[in-house]
């Protein structure tokens, strides 16, 4: 008589021997019930920027009002009511842009000259004072540029409460050379700075003292970071990729291997070293999930969920991904979405028109700026292998999709009898209307592939339960 045999999806862990775990989890994000959640496709919210997308940033000014900020080799863009208007022109950025604010201003850095963006002017200028940097960020009431003046290992930061003055000694402005540790790959700010090094970390914390308005206190030695693109912060957390994998450090003191044993090794195994500083990193501001990716057609990405504790993968073409929020619509912009503003059912004052809600941006590879937000992805699940009924042979019969699509999947399952066996039976089926995908296979080891389709209305889902009979103890 056939049985039913329950299997809840395990966490992905493409590092480990390939039995009773995930070893592929694409397009899918981990979800608290053990299962996995569905990824929507990428939809664009603006036009095409003029050039190549090389950083971006979102950010509130004191009036509640939301901006959008892109750069590229040459320009340095803001978005309203989604088409691109330049707020400079005529620059040579060698680098990525990185963007800290600072009151109602934001500086951003590019390792060329240091810009300022006054939010409420909505007008953007070289920040004579200030020196050229690769990162930067607001740390208390000072504004901190790293790599400063091209130097790799030197610190400068702002005079106190004021990003505009930059004098040595003058209002607690100064500078600090990191002597050992190598290059610096990155800053993240807050209450306290942590600085992150090729082969050091270092937390800069406000000493309370005019003169020397910050302490240096190394967190760890011989350990830093292998790639400034890798590098997301949220909240107290700063998440980052070493080289002994993903590492998270919490409170600024803190280490915490997260990828060890997991995902680092696949990791490293599908990129060259040399293109770790193509990495692009973010945080998505409304959920516990830091990403690592890069660019391309399609793109890969490593998706973590630091809450659960799981991660997944996602594929899918991009230039690039950012935290930010959704920009505000002037009157003007609401006025051509409702001409008629007495029949339009929002009164003005509407959130949904102030913009600011937290959001992440994916990069289009035409260079539109987007979220995932359309029809979902194309999911597969692949299971390492599994022994259903200990030394006995199982004869699969069907299997039932523990999920809420009701079309568009398909169970493919590959049986052997021993786990080394070239010898196999794979049997696929697609969900019917009952609910059940027809297969007939057998062997006491078994191998599970879960596809849903790309464009399946579904949202999770969490295992399968196969249609089974036991057999004997050897395979005919």
């Amino acid at each position: 008589m056939a049985a039913r045999k329950s299997i809840t999806y395990p966490a992905f862990l493409p590092d480990q021997l390939a039995r009773n775990i995930l070893t592929t989890a694409e397009n899918v994000y981990p979800a608290a019930d053990g299962g996995y959640r569905a990824v929507a496709s990428y939809t664009p919210v603006s036009t095409a920027l003029p050039e190549t997308f090389q950083g971006g940033a979102a950010f509130v000014s004191s009036a509640g009002t939301a901006y959008l900020l892109a750069g590229t080799a040459t320009k340095l863009q803001q978005l309203t009511g989604g088409t691109w208007s330049s707020l400079l022109t005529g620059l040579s950025a060698p680098n990525r842009w990185k963007f800290a604010q600072f009151g109602d201003h934001v500086v951003a850095v590019n390792g060329s000259a240091t810009q300022d963006v006054n939010l409420t002017a909505g007008t953007a200028a070289a920040l004579a004072a200030a020196p050229t940097g690769t990162g930067v960020a607001t740390v208390g009431d000072f504004v901190v540029i790293t790599e400063a003046d091209g130097n790799n290992q030197l610190v400068k930061w702002s005079a106190f409460n004021d990003h505009t003055a930059w004098t040595p000694a003058v209002n607690q402005s100064g500078f600090q050379p990191m002597l050992t540790g190598g290059d610096i790959k990155g800053i993240a700010g807050g209450e306290y700075g942590v600085i992150l090094q090729r082969f050091r970390l270092v937390r800069m914390e406000l000493s309370g003292d005019a003169t020397a308005p910050f302490n240096f206190s190394e967190i760890t030695p011989n350990f830093g970071c292998a790639s400034s693109g890798s590098i997301a912060q949220a909240g107290r957390t700063i998440f980052f990729f070493s080289d002994r994998g993903f590492v998270a450090l919490d409170d600024g003191t803190a280490l915490r291997p997260i990828g060890n044993e997991k995902f680092d090794q696949s990791f490293r195994d599908s990129v060259s070293s040399d293109a770790y500083e193509t990495i692009w990193s973010a945080v998505d501001p409304k959920r516990s999930l830091v990403f690592w990716g890069f660019a391309g057609s399609p793109g890969r990405i490593w998706v973590y969920n630091w809450v659960l504790d799981r991660a997944s993968t996602l594929s899918l073409p991009n230039n690039g991904f950012f935290a930010g929020y959704s920009s505000s619509l002037t009157l003007e912009q609401v006025s051509a979405l409702y001409p008629d503003l007495d029949a339009m059912p929002y009164s003005l004052d509407d959130p949904r028109f102030q913009g600011g809600d937290p959001r992440l941006y994916f990069v289009g590879p035409d260079n539109s700026i987007g979220a995932l937000s359309g029809p979902k992805l194309a999911a597969t699940l692949a299971m390492g292998q599994v022994e259903i009924a200990g030394e006995r042979l199982s004869i699969i019969r069907g299997a039932w999709p523990i999920s809420d699509a009701t079309d568009g999947t398909t169970i493919t399952v590959t049986a052997r009898q021993r786990m080394g066996d070239d010898g196999v039976t794979t049997s696929s089926g697609s969900m019917q209307p009952s609910g059940r995908a027809p297969l007939r296979c057998k062997g006491r080891y078994i191998q599970l592939v879960h596809k849903v389709a790309e464009g399946t209305d579904w949202t999770f889902v969490q295992g399968v339960e196969l249609e089974l009979e036991p057999g004997g103890l050897r395979g005919g």
